[in-house]
């Protein structure tokens, strides 16, 4: 990938973790937040402070190195390989290495007594996930539970080091779904304190304040927020939701009574005391303690290749401004690549792995999935690099840039003619294809953009793929249109030209098609070759949205940017 790609693609994520070797070829981690990131240096100092609390005892946290405010990032060592990438790691014909009960509940067991370490030295992690617990192997290649190692601790707190600014965390978002009612209750009476200080009461989210509200959320600090009060609970209460999902799917049960008590006692993690919840971690670690495990190990062969990892955390989608690049990432030919939870994505973009590579990659979005009711590990063909989004349909379109005449395209007709559907030519072999192209067909024409645009059984061409689209685009074909805008929208065979995406993207829009009006949206939020206006991208969001989940998840974002006239005006005029 060219530099001159990367710089077509959306903002990198708000937080951005991957792994690295040093000069002594330890495995060190590099936590960056993005270059908008509210308040970047305090929270980075803010955990810096809380690892180096660890520099006596270094168990189950990852070893403070270096914070480097100019590049906002901070660097630990860890040796290991993430849980989610674990999740994603077959073992024989097991799905995962904590498919059978014995090995859940030495998984369990390492987390509760991570946990239990951390409260003795009086610290809250307040975000645990399976995204940031480290695990190694030993000399027998199986999994040294003793070595569980946490390596972000970006919300963590203690007496010493009280957290002074509201949790830059998006309480609406899917992913925040592993946080204790209690800390979600927490989080929002920090963010009304603080819009009550800024002189905006009323008002409990990050999306609710203004510009200038916002603007002063790097200088102010409330010593007394709620999220200080809390304790030893909410971290509980995470590791609960967590294992919940993973026991929710297929498990090997070594004893009849696993298969009841195990999920009894991990729902247990997430009930208050008062309905039958732990009085202590020293009870919950016995309750598990009590479980018969077998004692046979489970040796991996193979172990994840961690580079990048998909950070879990529900950050806040960061608000774009004019002549910013969109934070979401544009539909691409027949993929949707959603942006549902502050991924301005999601992120600094090195190499995307291929191969297995890609596979493991798959860990953080089945555990997301996974956290939404869906299968966790029901299939092994998404894919999602530490450089995309999310896990998308398809795999990930390899990008050219390349430098053409601009297209001339003829106004699109009043009654479009009817075209036939493209995705019912995928199947198509290549040479009937390329003879349908190029008899005229523009459905065929498509579908050859397509596979040149993918490189299915050809050669990856995006030059190729752009004179294939436009082809079909000058016929009025909707979907070759959407892909034609989209290719000027990024670069990608083509001069970049914010002009032609949106021309190319309104056509298609106007024919309905969801592609055109969710990346004419994605223009309109960041006034790329029109205005910059919200209520017209939540209009087209809105149309799209009919047809399509990841147009759905980001009108939810719009529309909490928007003031209720300006709902009430978008919803009276669609």
């Amino acid at each position: 990938m060219t530099d001159k790609t990367e710089d077509n693609l959306p903002p990198e994520r708000p937080i951005q973790l991957d792994k690295f070797l040093s000069q002594r070829d330890t495995e060190r981690w590099c936590k960056r937040l993005s270059a908008d990131y509210p308040a970047a240096d305090y929270w980075l100092c803010h955990e810096a402070r809380i690892l180096q609390g660890f520099q006596r005892d270094q168990r189950h946290a990852a070893r403070f190195v270096a914070v480097d405010l100019d590049r906002q990032a901070l660097i630990s060592e860890a040796s290991g390989h993430p849980l989610t990438h674990w999740l994603a790691t077959p073992v024989g014909e097991l799905e995962h290495p904590f498919q059978r009960s014995s090995d859940l509940v030495r998984l369990v067991l390492a987390s509760l007594r991570a946990l239990s370490h951390l409260s003795r030295a009086g610290l809250v992690h307040g975000g645990l996930r399976p995204d940031l617990i480290v695990l190694h192997q030993n000399d027998k290649q199986e999994i040294d539970y003793d070595s569980l190692t946490l390596i972000d601790f970006g919300v963590a707190r203690s007496a010493q080091h009280r957290i002074e600014k509201p949790l830059f965390i998006d309480l609406a978002s899917p992913d925040a779904t592993y946080l204790a009612p209690t800390m979600r209750d927490a989080i929002l009476r920090d963010w009304q304190t603080y819009a009550k200080l800024v002189g905006e009461s009323g008002k409990s989210s990050w999306y609710e304040l203004s510009e200038s509200a916002r603007h002063q959320y790097a200088s102010v600090l409330i010593p007394d927020l709620a999220i200080n009060t809390l304790d030893w609970r909410v971290d509980l209460y995470a590791l609960g939701h967590w294992f919940k999902q993973i026991s929710l799917h297929r498990i090997d049960y070594y004893k009849d009574a696993h298969q009841e008590t195990l999920p009894a006692l991990i729902k247990k993690m997430q009930k208050p005391v008062l309905q039958g919840g732990f009085t202590s971690l020293d009870a919950c670690i016995k309750a598990f303690e009590a479980l018969e495990v077998d004692k046979r190990a489970l040796a991996i062969a193979e172990a994840p290749q961690t580079a990048g990892v998909f950070t879990m955390q529900p950050t806040p989608v960061l608000h774009p401004s004019a002549g910013q690049r969109p934070v979401a990432v544009p539909l691409q030919d027949d993929e949707f690549s959603p942006s549902p939870i502050g991924m301005t994505r999601r992120d600094s973009r090195p190499e995307a792995p291929s191969g297995r590579g890609k596979l493991l990659g798959v860990g953080v979005g089945l555990i997301i999935v996974a956290a939404l009711g869906a299968a966790l590990l029901s299939s092994k063909e998404q894919h999602a690099s530490p450089n995309e989004p999310a896990p998308a349909p398809a795999d990930t379109v390899q990008t050219a840039s390349v430098d053409v005449a601009p297209p001339v395209l003829t106004d699109n007709s009043a009654n479009p003619p009817q075209l036939a559907d493209t995705t019912a030519l995928a199947g198509l072999a290549l040479p009937e294809l390329q003879r349908a192209a190029e008899a005229g067909d523009p459905a065929a024409q498509t579908q050859l953009g397509l596979r040149y645009r993918k490189g299915q059984g050809v050669t990856a061409d995006n030059i190729k793929a752009v004179e294939w689209y436009r082809k079909a685009a000058e016929q009025q074909h909707a979907d070759a249109q959407a892909y034609l805008g989209f290719m000027y929208m990024t670069g990608r065979g083509v001069r970049k030209d914010d002009l032609e995406a949106v021309r190319y993207s309104r056509l298609a829009a106007e024919q309905g098609n969801a592609t055109g009006q969710y990346n004419l949206a994605l223009m309109h939020l960041a006034g790329r070759g029109v205005p910059l206006d919200k209520v017209a991208a939540y209009r087209l969001l809105k149309q799209a949205a009919q047809q399509d989940d990841a147009a759905r998840a980001r009108l939810a974002e719009v529309r909490q940017q928007l003031s209720a006239a300006q709902l009430a005006d978008a919803d009276a005029n669609p």
